[in-house]
């Protein structure tokens, strides 16, 4: 049975999946070297503090839309 997708047999998947290692392991070498270069750090915490920041704001105007139409719907009566 063909489903069109998937891999025919486990040596083709374990070509694959060594092929995708290397190909890993190639970019942890280059974020590396990018690090040492610059002297960055490629921080997952920094975008994460970004994220919260985002969300933060995202809510607030939320909360000021809201009352808002409260406040439309008032003075329209």
């Amino acid at each position: 049975m063909e489903n069109g997708y998937g891999y025919k047999n486990v040596k083709e998947f374990l070509a694959e999946y060594r092929a995708s290692k290397a190909e890993y392991s190639d970019y942890q070498s280059a974020v590396a070297r990018w690090e040492q270069q610059t002297g960055n750090k490629a921080e997952s915490g920094n975008l994460k503090a970004r994220l919260q920041r985002k969300q933060q704001e995202v809510k607030e105007q939320e909360n000021n839309r809201q009352s808002h139409y409260y406040r439309n719907d008032r003075n329209s009566r």
